[in-house]
């Protein structure tokens, strides 16, 4: 708005050639150098106050609106210098520096010493509203357009900081989608490259000829973690079901453990399909890094009110230990789709990973925003 404080700027100039007028004018008097000199103080006033008027507080406005009053009082009173457009600088200033309410009572009280000001016959109500009423508006519209002006700044500021805001967040939320979704591709990836290359270590110490077909799997595991990443980075990964029952029965056969599926059907409904998957993997690979166990179970289930993974296992269970990031992450997933989440030691032992999506599920605005 620097155009709008250049032109508020710029309306003091007749009072700036008002003022050279008096100090110019010949023969001189007391009356004449006292309003040269009040219509230079109010012009100083005026150009100190808009020199930041948006800046400034409601106190700095008070002060200035003050000096001016008085001063025009001074003026009007004293020298005898009847000019209502006076009023307008105030005026000005109370609009931009005063709340709403205060500056309506404030601009109303200026309009109406602009109206006692006018140098007519008749009553001070005659005068207002006589022929010279234009004043009055004059008055109550450039401070209350002002003050309009005001709060337009501050709507705009407080948007400027609401979009800053909304951009922290969307890359705060890209952050942790990257974050969440590395830690899901790479931990069972690499966690199957360290199982089959300790494989391929004792296998090559006892001259297996197999040692070199799990070096070769290591090196396959290796090249496909690049494209999962890379897939991860530009958010082109969609995993399936299916795709992720066929990585955990080679991951687990890798690892030693029997797989148990119990799944009526190797896809979830499409609106539950990626976070079931993302589940599965996850669950999977905590089997595979952690349990110790011999065997790992799997049930998917779908009925007419949820789709609901269980993943459990044999082995020693958490041990107390706490939750990773990886399950954090998981339980936002589920969360975020209204679903339930549960992973705590199983009942005969081992750990248990259970996932329950509701089929009328609508994501939440968090998981929108991800």
């Amino acid at each position: 708005m620097a155009w709008l404080v250049n032109t508020v700027r710029f309306v003091i100039a007749p009072v700036l050639v008002g003022a050279a007028s008096l100090a110019l004018h010949r023969p001189s008097s007391p009356s004449t150098v006292g309003g040269a000199l009040g219509l230079a103080l109010l012009a100083a006033i005026h150009l100190g106050y808009w020199s930041a008027p948006w800046s400034a507080g409601m106190r700095r406005a008070v002060i200035a609106t003050a000096a001016i009053v008085a001063l025009n009082a001074v003026l009007i009173h004293v020298f005898h210098l009847r000019q209502p457009l006076l009023w307008l600088y105030p005026a000005l200033i109370v609009g931009a520096g005063f709340r709403p309410f205060a500056a309506a009572i404030g601009v109303a009280l200026l309009a109406l010493s602009a109206g006692t000001s006018m140098d007519l016959d008749g009553s001070t109500i005659a005068r207002t509203l006589g022929p010279n009423h234009a004043v009055l508006f004059s008055v109550v519209l450039a401070g209350l357009g002002m003050n309009a002006v005001r709060q337009l700044i501050a709507v705009n500021a407080d948007l400027h900081a609401t979009k800053a805001e909304l951009a922290e967040l969307a890359v705060a939320s890209e952050r942790e989608r990257l974050a969440r979704e590395l830690h899901d591709v790479l931990g069972r990836t690499l966690s199957l490259i360290a199982v089959k290359a300790e494989l391929a270590s004792r296998l090559s110490a006892k001259g297996d000829a197999t040692a070199g077909a799990e070096l070769r799997d290591v090196q396959r595991l290796a090249r496909d973690a690049v494209r999962e990443v890379r897939e991860a980075v530009t958010g082109e990964r969609v995993p399936s079901v299916a795709a992720e029952l066929d990585a955990a029965r080679a991951a687990l056969r890798t690892a030693g453990i029997e797989l148990v599926v119990d799944a009526s059907v190797e896809r979830a409904p499409i609106e539950h399909e990626i976070t079931i998957a993302w589940a599965l993997r996850e669950a999977v690979t905590n089997v595979v890094k952690h349990s110790g166990a011999l065997t790992c179970r799997v049930r998917i289930t779908v009925d007419a009110r949820a789709t609901t993974l269980e993943v459990g296992d044999d082995g020693r269970g958490s041990d107390g230990a706490a939750r990773g990031l990886g399950l954090t992450g998981l339980a936002d997933r589920v969360h975020a789709l209204r679903g339930e989440f549960e992973a705590a030691d199983g009942d005969a032992g081992g750990f248990r990973v259970r996932v329950e999506l509701p089929h009328a599920a609508v994501p939440d605005e968090r998981e929108g925003a991800r």
